[in-house]
This record gives structure tokens, C-alpha cells and sequence, in this order.
């Protein structure tokens, strides 16, 4: 059986991970019980030392989504958010491939849409939205192309369905042009997919608009069916402090 470590021995664990490197920082959290993973992220750690953990979680993609939890959640919470958050994610492919049959021209922009599972800063499950940047944006542009509207349209519809959610919109470009240049672009797009979020109906404090520019390519930027690749909006759809809350009080 896995033993559970206090908050102080996390911390104190935390520190010996950091100096230890990325393997053994890996190694002794996939060690952990659930409980104590959660410790280990929710205590009141070093900004250093929570960065380096928080990295772990989802693959390094949940450090920055999610509602901020402190403590640990128990199997029971995780697995009452995780039917939730399932169910939501079936609802949206559903409302997806129910757009493509109705429309020949939004056919292959809803093809090229990825809806999967991942896990946020809490290792709570989480819904991961990846909409190419053909979908949404000409070339050079932060301005939603007329192919946008039915994706987001059932984007805004299922978050209206499912109200106890945060949404996590985040901007990538590919390498070429200047770096600035690609950071200022990638926060306008993630921001005008947030825009017309709002504008259909989502509360504005739902909504996180985050660019990163170049960083994290999916594919290599040395061909041209790489850099269309990374450029991309990714959105990620995780649970609130309610869901949570009530997930801890079984009420969902």
C-alpha cells in the first residue's frame, strides 16, 4: 500500500525533488497516492519549488489551468468531476459533429478540431479544445473568420449547458517573423476567441485569455505543414471552485 505524506514532509520532499532533477521529481510523484500528489501541489511551498511540481501535472499543461485548490482532493471528488467533466466532453463532440452534418462548409474546419482529455493544475480531468488556426484566423490576423462562428457557436452552447466550468483560452503562432511580433498576435487571438465567448452569452468571469507565441510547437517549424500545426488556439474547459466544492460535498 501507498503511504500518504503530510504537508510538511511534501514540502520538505518537494525541495529534495528540485535538486534531484526532472527524472526523480517524476519518479517519486508518480509514487504518491492521489492524496498525497495533492498535498505536494496544494500546500504552502516556495514559488520554485511549486513551479517544479506543477510542471508535473497534465504533462506540464496543467500548471496554468484550473481552479487554484489548496490541499489534497480525495479519489471520491476526482472521480465525481471527472463524470462531469466526460459528460461534457461527449456533449460538445456531439454538438460538433452535428454542425459538420448540417453544413458542407464548415465540414472540414469541424474535422480538424481535436476535443480530448487531459488533466488540470488540481489532477482534476479536463476537456482540451484544439482549433487550427485555418478555423479561426486569415493569415497575419487576429480578426475570427466567418468559419469560426459555427465552432464557437457550439463551444458558447455547451458551456451555457454546463455552467459550472472555467475556460482557459490560450494562443500559439509559429516561428516565423519576430518573436514579440508572435507574442502580441497570439494573446490577441487567444482574446478575440474570448470576446465572442463573452459576447454569446459566457460570464466574462469565466473566461482567461493567455498568448504564449512560438513556445510548446506541437510539430517542427522547419516545414510548412509543421508551422501550420503551431499555429492554433487551445482551450481548455475545467472545473470551477462550485464543481469542485460540491464534488467534496457529493453533490454532483
Amino acid at each position: 500500500m501507498k503511504k500518504t505524506i503530510s504537508k510538511g514532509s511534501a514540502i520538505a520532499l518537494c525541495a529534495v525533488m528540485m535538486l534531484s532533477g526532472c527524472t526523480s521529481i517524476k519518479n517519486t510523484w508518480d509514487g504518491m497516492t492521489q492524496a498525497g500528489q495533492g498535498a505536494t501541489a496544494g500546500g504552502g511551498i516556495g514559488a520554485a519549488v511549486g513551479t517544479g511540481v506543477g510542471a508535473l501535472i497534465g504533462g506540464g499543461k496543467g500548471a496554468w489551468i484550473g481552479a487554484l485548490v489548496g490541499g489534497a482532493l480525495g479519489a471520491g471528488t476526482g472521480a465525481l468531476v471527472g463524470n462531469s467533466m466526460d459528460k461534457q466532453k461527449k456533449a460538445l463532440e456531439e454538438q460538433l459533429s452535428q454542425v459538420k452534418a448540417q453544413s458542407d462548409q464548415n465540414s472540414q474546419a469541424i474535422d480538424d478540431i481535436k476535443v480530448q482529455m487531459v488533466k488540470d493544475r488540481n489532477d482534476l480531468d479536463a476537456i482540451k479544445v484544439v482549433m487550427g488556426n485555418s478555423v479561426l484566423f486569415p493569415t497575419n490576423s487576429y480578426k475570427l473568420s466567418s468559419e469560426a462562428d459555427a465552432a464557437l457557436n457550439s463551444l458558447a452552447f455547451n458551456l451555457k449547458q454546463f455552467p459550472n466550468t472555467d475556460v482557459t483560452v490560450v494562443g500559439y503562432t509559429d516561428n516565423t517573423g519576430a518573436e514579440s511580433y508572435n507574442m502580441t498576435l497570439s494573446e490577441n487571438r487567444a482574446q478575440s476567441v474570448v470576446n465572442y465567448l463573452e459576447a454569446h452569452g459566457i460570464a466574462a468571469g469565466r473566461l482567461k485569455a493567455i498568448g504564449k507565441g512560438e513556445a510548446d510547437p506541437v510539430a517542427s517549424n522547419s516545414t510548412v505543414q509543421g508551422r501550420a500545426e503551431n499555429r492554433r488556439v487551445e482551450i481548455y474547459i475545467t472545473a470551477d471552485k462550485q464543481m469542485i466544492q460540491q464534488a467534496e460535498q457529493g453533490k454532483i
